[in-house]
């Protein structure tokens, strides 16, 4: 019994981060109303499928900026993806061609040709003492 109840303390141990940090987000929009989805990736493979977001956040849109702090996240690398959900469906609504409808960005305002940037382009260091991250989405 005693060993169970060890192994179970060491388990939760290694499930929290060592060091938290906090990822201060500016997404600047030139329309108010609606939300602003984010996610945070923390690598290139889900980060290019829109899958597996490490961390996710819904906030309303303010108009100009809005800011958004996302606690908690383990240092590393990431890359984060927003869109401007200004009819409220919950998913970036696109033109019957494909081509986004709603505003989008990416960290360091990276942009793609054909789809999201690749994971480089947009990915940045988030250190123990954190960082900040201005995004326009167009």
């Amino acid at each position: 019994m005693k060993l169970a109840i060890a192994m179970t303390a060491s388990a939760l141990l290694v499930a929290v981060p060592a060091t938290a940090a906090d990822l201060h987000l500016t997404l600047r929009t030139q329309s108010s109303g609606g939300s602003i989805a984010v996610a945070v990736y923390a690598n290139a493979e889900d980060f290019r499928a829109s899958r597996n977001p490490v961390a996710t956040r819904v906030v309303p849109a303010s108009g100009g900026a809005t800011s958004v702090t996302i606690s908690g996240l383990a240092p590393g690398r990431y890359a984060v993806g927003a869109f401007h959900d200004a009819d409220g469906n919950g998913e970036l609504t696109l033109w019957p061609i494909g081509l986004p409808r709603e505003a989008y960005g990416f960290s360091r305002n990276a942009r793609g040709r054909f789809g999201p940037p690749a994971f480089e382009g947009a990915a940045f260091d988030l250190p123990a003492e954190g960082t900040r991250q201005a995004i326009t989405l167009r």
